[in-house]
């Protein structure tokens, strides 16, 4: 076929087709139209809003603000500004005062509990550390409270170049002034002078443990030896430490050591172990260490769980080995925070989440088995903390 031929058969169309063609377009002509001037065949409705605006804005004003979230600070305020505050020693305060306080009544058999136990308050940073007492609650009661401050707090300290661990409140360390340090013999100062110097009740309580037990002093670095004493401490007293030079004492206690088959792990320091050579004295330092982090031993297996400890080694000294458990440092469970209890070697900080988070919503614990009983640790791990605890 040719060109020409070719261009026929496309483009030559017969009268019924060109009439369709011409339809077609007319069609698409008139829709096009249509679609543009539309507006103009169309009559615009002409609309009032001014009446629904009205009464949208009466709809407005006929709404109560929404109630604000419940906000404890703010509830403890408006709460505090409706009571007659007055003076007040919480140690003796009876129950309908603590009412007139704002106090509930699940606070106040905390504090009963509390001081059914031995409890007191000494200063008035002592009433905050009351489980559910709110920061905002005690800065409410604080003019109130009739009792002394607590002076000398350690300020601005960088705990974290002595103990990277170490997460305690700050307010339980003292540094007293210059003037009130003095040189002492550390066997016979009574927890007074000791808290002076600038240790918290508790590390006086420790010491006053120790000495009752006919433990001495022999030298300054023996100080360190007490659970719970830091380094930064025992620095600022070292060069007030004043032992008498009674060498034949000395050497006594060393003869003692070395003529004594039995090894004490609970009292003897790191020195002494060395003294008895062997295995003492190449893995002293590493069982005092431990010892300290535990509270002390409980049973002699656990040396095993010092870091480096081959059995072969320890069962050839471990008939020789005895415990003294009266040593041993016990946590007591419904006043400790989580820090403390994360630290002991036993515990995760989970679990002393998983004990605070208990004690915090039902109160006290009434007996140690609670732990189990409770299902808040498992039995194998409470076989093995329970040496370490107390609820009293």
């Amino acid at each position: 076929m040719s060109r020409k031929e070719q261009f026929k058969e496309y483009f030559i169309f017969t009268k019924g087709e060109r009439d369709g063609i011409l339809v077609l377009i007319f069609v698409i002509i008139f829709a096009i139209f249509v679609n543009i001037y539309s507006d103009i065949f169309t009559k615009k409705d002409d609309y009032n809003f001014s009446k629904f605006e009205k009464e949208i804005a009466e709809f407005e004003k006929s709404l109560t603000p929404k109630e604000e979230k419940y906000n404890k600070n703010s509830y403890c305020d408006k709460k505090y500004d409706t009571l007659q505050l007055f003076s007040f020693n919480p140690n003796n305060t009876p129950k309908k005062d603590w009412k007139l306080l704002g106090l509930s009544d699940k606070q106040i058999k905390t504090i009963n509990n509390w001081q059914s136990k031995g409890g007191k308050f000494k200063y008035k940073n002592d009433f905050k550390r009351i489980y559910g007492i709110s920061e905002t609650q005690y800065q409410k009661l604080y003019p109130y409270i009739d009792l002394p401050e607590k002076k000398n707090y350690v300020q601005n300290f960088d705990y974290g170049s002595y103990d990277k661990n170490y997460k305690k409140d700050k307010s339980e360390y003292t540094i007293p002034d210059v003037e009130q340090y003095f040189e002492f013999n550390p066997n016979e100062i009574s927890d007074t002078e000791w808290q002076q110097l600038g240790f918290s009740q508790k590390q006086t309580a420790i010491i006053r443990n120790y000495l009752n037990k006919g433990r001495k002093f022999y030298k300054k670095e023996d100080i360190k030896k007490i659970y719970g004493i830091k380094d930064f401490q025992y620095e600022r007293i070292k060069d007030y430490i004043k032992l008498p030079a009674k060498k034949d004492k000395t050497e006594s206690r060393e003869k003692e050591i070395k003529s004594n088959s039995k090894v004490d792990i609970n009292n003897l320091s790191a020195e002494e172990m060395k003294e008895l050579g062997k295995f003492w004295q190449y893995n002293a330092t590493r069982i005092v260490k431990y010892r300290n982090l535990l509270g002390g031993y409980c049973k002699k297996e656990q040396l095993l769980e010092v870091y480096g400890m081959k059995r072969e080694y320890y069962l050839k000294v471990a008939d020789d080995i005895i415990i003294d458990k009266s040593k041993l440092e016990k946590i007591n469970i419904n006043f400790a925070e989580v820090s403390e209890l994360g630290r002991h070697p036993y515990i995760s900080y989970e679990e002393a989440k998983k004990i605070l988070k208990y004690r915090n919503k039902n109160g006290a614990f009434k007996q140690l088995n609670d732990l189990i009983s409770k299902e808040i640790i498992s039995k194998s791990l409470y076989n093995k903390i329970s040496p370490y605890l107390k609820v009293k």
